[in-house]
This record gives C-alpha cells, structure tokens and sequence, in this order.
C-alpha cells in the first residue's frame, strides 16, 4: 500500500449534503416548471385556437352582403350552387354594355345558377325611374326577365309610351300594369335598394355579388365564368 497516499477525509458533510439537496431541489423544481409550462402552453394554444374561431365568426357576422326580399325579381332554383345579386340601372352606360355577356351567362350555365336582380336608379335622367318601376309592374305579372331584356334594347328611347308597348308586347294585363306605374306602387322597393347599395359600399353600377364575391364595375363573360366555376367546385 502506497504510504503516500493519504485518505480523502470529508470536514464536513453537512456541506455535502446542503450541496446534494440543492441539485435534486433544482431537478425537481425544472420538473415541476416543464409540466406546469407545458399545460398553460396547450392551454395557450386552445385559448388562441378559441380566439382566432370566434375572431373569424365576428368578421363574417359583421361582413355585410345583400339579402334577398320578398318582391325582389328571381330567376333560378332556390337550391342552385351559385347565387348572383345583380344591382343595376337601365340607364347606366356600362351596365347596358355588359348585358350580353350577362346574357350569355345566363344561357350558359341555366339551372346552375340563380340570379336576383336589385333595381337602382342613379341617372338623373326621371325615365330611370319610370323604366325601373316598369319592370317591377311586369314582374308582378311575372314576365320581368322579359321586360328587362327589352329595355335594355333601346334605352334612349325610353317614354311611357315604350312602357305600354313593351307591356302589350308581353300580354300584361295593361289595366294592371298601367295602375301599377302610375301609383308609382315599387317605389319603395328601390329606395330599399339604394339603402342597401350605400350600406353595402357599392360605388359603381353595376355590382354583382357572385355567392359573396364582389364583382364592382367592368366584367365580361370570362371573368364571370372563371368566378363561378370557382364557385362551382
């Protein structure tokens, strides 16, 4: 045995032990911290999951799109996968220049689609007027589609006369038709309208809500088709 080599003696264990205590105190504390962390961390990110749902909910719910009334003119089946909301003015300029390609669309998908058209008058001209409440009197009769196609023919020409005549065109009853335009009974629902437009943000004609899509102002048939095909899927 090496003489030497002297035995390590400990002075004092209790400095040994405090030390020991310490660590296994500190293990145990990062044990503690990791658990309690981990739980307020899921619980953190259900919080912000629950947030980020009821977030999503309240933009939707303040999101603001056309709704349909009762003496709105409808073309469709109530079931059809895309909805379109047409607000339009026989007058406006850019309105008449998209109706075929509206037409066309039309034509092209059929019972695929519904349409509800939303009368507004922004010209000053007073036969935007008269040529809107002619419509809603031929949509009483259930011939409105109809009318609208033949006055968006000619609107320059546009007079009371015209509206007779369209109407006897289509085989409206013209005591009807003519009690009709001369109370002005639609008026209301163009005012409505209008309400509705200036809610809606709409700042040009014409405006289609495809579903809840926004088309405001220039569109074609590729445009259109391209949306609801989308839509479609």
């Amino acid at each position: 045995m090496d003489q030497n080599k002297k035995p390590i003696i400990i002075k004092d264990p209790k400095k040994i032990y405090f030390f020991f205590f310490m660590v296994l105190s500190l293990i145990i504390l990062l044990i503690f911290a990791f658990i309690i962390i981990g739980y307020y961390w899921d619980n953190w990110q259900t919080i912000k999951n629950i947030e980020k749902y009821y977030s999503q909910r309240s933009f939707e719910l303040l999101q603001k799109f056309p709704q349909i009334n009762s003496q709105d003119p409808i073309k469709g089946e109530a079931d059809a996968l895309v909805t379109i909301f047409e607000y339009n003015d026989f007058l406006c300029p850019a309105c008449q220049n998209v109706q075929t390609d509206f037409t066309a669309i039309e034509k092209f998908y059929g019972n695929k689609i519904r349409i509800i058209f939303k009368g507004v008058v922004l010209s000053q001209n007073p036969e935007g007027k008269n040529a809107m409440l002619a419509s809603y009197c031929a949509a009483e009769q259930n011939k409105f589609w109809e009318y609208k196609d033949l006055l968006f023919q000619n609107p320059a020409l546009l007079n009371i006369q015209i509206y007779r005549e369209y109407a006897s065109q289509l085989d409206l009853n013209l005591n009807t038709f003519n009690q009709c335009l001369e109370t002005q009974k639609y008026y209301p629902i163009l005012q409505q309208n209008l309400a509705d437009m200036i809610s809606l943000q709409i700042n040009s004609l014409p405006t289609l809500y495809v579903n809840k899509q926004k088309i405001e102002g220039y569109y074609n048939f590729e445009i259109l088709k391209n949306i609801i095909d989308q839509e479609l899927k």
